[in-house]
């Protein structure tokens, strides 16, 4: 009976410890381990001492990752279905804010205050324009972070969102990424010229019909794409990104397993 009960406090105490450890915020440090950062929220610190919030999950030990961007009306909470679709298929990800979105937010860098702020839609665009210029290197730091939790040297692909796609193009120039996902891709003529530079790769362009822009950029990239798994989806309707994952729920699972493939081969 006292070795059952020595049993059952010794389960208890190491249970209590993973809650403890699974509610812990990280910093980046070059000595995280991957095993310690199943499910957790995690902060990374930027070059200028800005606290980035994301998401992260703990995939197999030889596993490649995913590094996931919302768009430009949300935040990585409302992506958490893919979020979630990614980590059943046991890869790594991390599900970054954005500077200025979500838990990624301080009085100085806030997407709702530029917002509420902003007279006019041509001032709002010009702050958020200048909110943007950090997210490269923002990003990039977020990519060397998942590198080191996952500690694997293995592969790792990117999701995009909206006004997020461009950041997969600016990655793609400094690191080597094994396949990309721009879902309703805003890109400027240089950030399609930018691509064309770039080594070809798996790309799954997604977009609907009447988000006449998005859909015109898909197109665009997929022709030029040379890869054979590279995939473009056109769905009737205006869609958002967002929204088109909330009207066709089996997109995140697609989504998922296409990437756990490309990060395979």
């Amino acid at each position: 009976m006292k070795v059952l009960r020595k049993t059952r406090l010794n389960n208890l105490s190491h249970l209590m410890r993973r809650l403890f450890v699974a509610s812990a915020v990280f910093s980046v440090t070059p000595f995280l381990l991957a095993q310690e950062l199943v499910q957790q929220t995690v902060q990374i610190t930027t070059a200028d001492q800005f606290k980035l919030s994301a998401q992260f999950s703990a995939g197999s030990p030889t596993a490649g990752g995913v590094l996931l961007l919302h768009d430009c009306q949300h935040s990585t909470i409302d992506y958490q279905s893919l979020y979630a679709a990614l980590v059943e298929q046991g890869v790594f990800v991390l599900a970054l804010d954005l500077r200025g979105y979500g838990g990624s937010q301080n009085e100085v860098f806030s997407e709702q205050k530029i917002r509420q702020q902003s007279d006019d839609i041509v001032s709002y665009q010009g702050q958020l324009a200048g909110l943007m210029l950090h997210w490269q290197k923002d990003v990039f730091t977020a990519f060397k972070f998942l590198q080191r939790a996952m500690a694997n040297n293995q592969a790792i692909s990117i999701v995009t969102n909206g006004c997020s796609s461009n950041q997969a193009i600016y990655l793609a120039e400094k690191m080597a990424l094994k396949s990309v996902v721009m879902m309703a891709p805003e890109l400027s003529y240089g950030d399609k010229e930018q691509f064309k530079h770039l080594t070809d790769m798996p790309i799954y362009l997604i977009s609907t019909k009447h988000q006449t822009e998005a859909m015109l950029n898909a197109r665009e990239l997929f022709d030029w794409s040379g890869d054979s798994q590279s995939v473009l989806q056109i769905f009737k309707g205006n869609a958002s990104s967002y929204q088109l994952l909330k009207q066709q729920p089996y997109l995140h699972e697609h989504i998922a397993i296409w990437l756990k493939d490309t990060l395979n081969e």
